[in-house]
Order: C-alpha cells, then structure tokens, then sequence
C-alpha cells in the first residue's frame, strides 16, 4: 500500500487489492479487520487520509477539494468524515495547525 499507493484510484477494490497479493477477497477481508482492525473501506480511508496529510505538509497551498481528489476520495464530503474518522478532528482544523505551526517555526 505505502511504496505502490493503490489507495490513490478512486475506483481502488478489495478485489484489486485481493489480485495483488495473489489471495481471495474473504481471506483479504479477515486479514485486514484482524491485524488493522478496520474494514477494508476504512483501511484504504486510513493511507489516503495519511496521503492527503502528506501531501498538504510538502504544499500548504492545497485546498481540502483538491487534497480530496488527489489522495483518491470520491467526494470532499467522503474525504471530510474520513478524514475526522482517522484523525478525531476535520481536515480544516488540522490544516490550521499545521499551517500556523509552520509559520511559527518560520518566525524563529
């Protein structure tokens, strides 16, 4: 998931994934609920909010539509609940911080 991204095609399957590690989709979904404890939507959620975090730290000027679109999600509102469901707050908020973070960090 981290060196290929898969996670970043909107249309990313269990069966894709399945077909990538050369296993079936039920043994695919055992294995992620047991060892991440997520779905496999929730996991896929997880790397593309991890993405779009990543992707907002090297260009600040990203707005949350576009950090949406390029890290995978369907929607902004899909990228929004996802987002809050992973990091307990909304990607605008945690947007603020890190941009006001880095401007402090910058004034020193």
């Amino acid at each position: 998931m981290t060196e290929h991204r898969p996670f970043l095609a909107e249309n990313f399957t269990r069966q894709d994934l399945a077909n990538a590690v050369f296993t079936n989709k039920a043994y695919l979904s055992k294995t992620i609920n047991r060892f991440s404890g997520r779905n496999f939507r929730q996991y896929v959620n997880y790397y593309r909010v991890m993405y779009a975090m990543e992707l907002f730290r090297a260009n600040m000027s990203l707005r949350i539509t576009e950090l949406a679109s390029l890290s995978g999600f369907h929607s902004p509102t899909s990228f929004l609940l996802s987002f809050k469901a992973v990091m307990g707050e909304p990607p605008s908020l945690w947007c603020s911080k890190v941009r006001k973070k880095y401007l402090k960090k910058q004034k020193l």
